[in-house]
């Protein structure tokens, strides 16, 4: 919905504007098919994103229409400057810029051919036609680039995520390797023991098998806890943030971090599960450039922050992600906030410390 609005915003943004140098260039004279040229090129911005060449050629097309309708002069840069961000930003720019030079070059032979003066077409107007096609050009690629940026580093924490898991379940392991392996050796050696003391010793030979028991007994207990912690899976702790923060860094934000350590493992896991969903949001979405997180023990209550300064219009505000959260926060007893504050975006909650569970 809200690409949709976005949509629509930028195409009565082109309309209006092309409306509004027409009526100057009209001097209020009537000209209402010079309006309806001009929302019919803001129209198209509506199918920007699925058709983005397709709709800067239709640009190109009704530019040239417009002007063979001897319809009062727009120039050439402002009526394509959003379709050509919109081809920059899906990926086309060689399209975009071949875009650009041909309607310059027709622009300009046709009027040096109607007997305008050069230096006023090529070195005044020409100028301001390609410095604005240029940067629209530009910022479409800006934005492309931050999105892609944004997708690989969403993909970098789920690969750390990932490498974390691994390295656990590699320690698990080794340790049953170590524990039960040594349990089971003691109690191969014991057993032969009590096979050769049997016949002639047998309370050495009951002794043994106590051993045996005891060793076998050790050994399914530390299968069995294994097996849980398999189960379960690693718990996240608050140390597991600095990974995060530098992930952060390296996309490009400033980061500043105000961490305490907390005692309680499963309110820390459940703190870092919120940092994370809090920071990759930024990470994905935030037109901002700095993200500051909190983290600290107030009177009982574990108080965590995540605050970016981008606009105040979050997509994944009330997505699935953070309605997880709001789930998880719940479930302990605690209250999370998302909303915008005066110079951005917050992710916020509450949660105690001393929770029965």
């Amino acid at each position: 919905m809200r690409k949709v609005l976005v949509d629509v915003a930028i195409a009565a943004g082109v309309a209006g504007v092309l409306a509004l140098i027409a009526s100057a260039e009209l001097g209020g004279r009537g000209g209402v098919g010079a309006y309806l040229w001009a929302a019919a090129l803001g129209a198209l911005m509506l199918g920007r994103r699925r058709y983005s060449r397709t709709v800067l050629g239709l640009t190109v097309f009704g530019l040239f229409a417009y002007y063979a309708a001897g319809f009062p002069a727009i120039g050439v840069a402002v009526p394509l400057a959003a379709a050509l961000y919109s081809a920059a930003e899906a990926g086309h720019r060689r399209t975009a810029v071949a875009a650009a030079l041909v309607v310059l070059v027709v622009s300009v032979v046709f009027r040096l051919r109607e007997g305008q003066d050069f230096g006023f077409v090529v070195l005044y107007d020409g100028t301001g036609h390609v410095a604005l096609m240029a940067a629209a050009i530009v910022l479409g690629e800006l934005v492309r680039a931050r999105r892609r940026i944004a997708r690989l580093t969403g993909r970098q924490i789920e690969l750390e995520a990932e490498r974390r898991v691994h390295e656990h379940d590699q320690e698990l392991s080794r340790e049953l390797h170590d524990s039960i392996g040594h349990a089971l050796t003691v109690a191969a050696i014991q057993a032969n023991v009590a096979r050769q003391e049997a016949p002639h010793r047998p309370d050495a030979a009951v002794a043994a098998l106590d051993h045996v028991a005891r060793a076998l007994s050790d050994a399914l207990a530390e299968l069995r806890g294994t097996v849980r912690a398999l189960r379960a899976g690693p718990e996240p702790s608050l140390d597991d943030l600095g990974a995060l923060m530098d992930t952060a860094r390296d996309a490009g934000f400033r980061v500043r971090a105000a961490i305490e350590p907390v005692e309680d493992p499963v309110t820390a896991a459940t703190a870092y599960r919120l940092v994370r969903e809090a920071v990759t949001n930024v990470l994905r979405h935030s037109a901002g450039r700095s993200v500051a997180v909190e983290i600290r023990a107030d009177d009982g209550i574990l108080l965590v922050s995540v605050e970016d300064d981008g606009p105040a219009g979050d997509p994944e505000a009330d997505g699935a992600g953070l309605t997880g959260l709001r789930e998880r926060v719940a479930a302990a007893g605690g209250r999370l906030d998302a909303g915008p504050v005066e110079h951005g975006w917050r992710v916020s909650a509450s949660l105690p410390l001393e929770v029965a569970r």
